[in-house]
């Protein structure tokens, strides 16, 4: 009995440790009134942020890597994107999700989130990072009857370290 309450007690400490964490993913520095471009594998993110009643908001679109996506899938039927603001170590201090459905995404995807970092901290300069989900088909009408859907998904998210 002793050695499970250990084992569990171990297993708390590194949950309790634990943190979201972006380093695997593309960065912009955070430079608030500045519009900025960030590429991902499927997405170009093109967005500016500002102070807002205490509030850092970003606005702007996220547009579909024609070189990454297949020409057929132009439909989300399923689409997250997410926002992270995060420490120069890659631990994300705050982020907003947006979900998107069903929708359109040759002319872009329209974005504004909300963050509301509880602290900064001293960690150096602030960057932005986006993730998403997103599960692409052929828009409504474009299949042949009877013919299965090709349905293609990709997925980046922070992960837990």
């Amino acid at each position: 009995m002793p050695r499970a309450i250990a084992v569990l007690f171990l297993a708390f400490c590194a949950a309790a440790c634990a943190h979201l964490s972006v380093i695997h993913l593309s960065k912009a520095p955070w430079v608030p009134g500045t519009e900025t471009t960030l590429s991902t594998r499927h997405w170009t993110f093109v967005f500016r942020g500002d102070y807002q009643d205490g509030r850092l908001v970003l606005q702007g679109a996220a547009l579909p890597r024609e070189d990454e996506i297949p020409s057929w899938a132009t439909w989300a039927q399923d689409l997250w994107i997410q926002v992270y603001l995060s420490d120069a170590s890659g631990r994300v201090l705050a982020s907003d999700l947006r979900l998107y459905l069903p929708l359109d995404i040759r002319k872009g995807v329209p974005l504004e989130f909300h963050l509301a970092p509880k602290s900064v901290g001293a960690e150096g300069p602030l960057s932005v990072s986006f993730g998403y989900r997103m599960e692409l088909t052929t828009a409504p009408g474009v299949r042949p009857e009877g013919t299965k859907p090709q349905i293609f998904f990709a997925s980046q998210g922070a992960l837990f370290q």
